[in-house]
């Protein structure tokens, strides 16, 4: 199972994110487990075996924060029109596609 690791700023609206998005995490048969968190406990995450971070649009300023992830993990910010509107059928489809060059590597 891919873990996937959802940041905003204060881990409210990647919660509801992830909620939205666990119906088609089964539809899908998506192997991801989305673990949402706010910039602050990211870190807790490093040793976690996470294998992509998505960002919220209005967080993608704190490149400090985010460079603790490394060059090994993919950081990638959230659409807007996925974030904007919580699709969560969109969010796993765009894990999905992130996810793809991973496992082929």
């Amino acid at each position: 199972m891919k873990k996937v690791l959802l940041i905003c700023e204060s881990g409210i609206s990647t919660n509801l994110l992830a909620r939205s998005a666990k119906p088609f995490v089964e539809l899908y048969n998506a192997d991801v487990e989305l673990i949402p968190t706010d910039i602050d406990n990211a870190s807790e995450y490093l040793d976690e075996g996470v294998q992509l971070v998505l960002v919220a649009p209005q967080a993608t300023y704190l490149d400090k924060e985010l460079s603790l992830f490394g060059e090994g993990i993919p950081v990638k910010t959230i659409p807007d029109e996925i974030y904007g509107w919580a699709n969560g059928e969109k969010l796993i489809k765009f894990i999905m596609a992130q996810l793809s060059p991973i496992e082929a590597a």
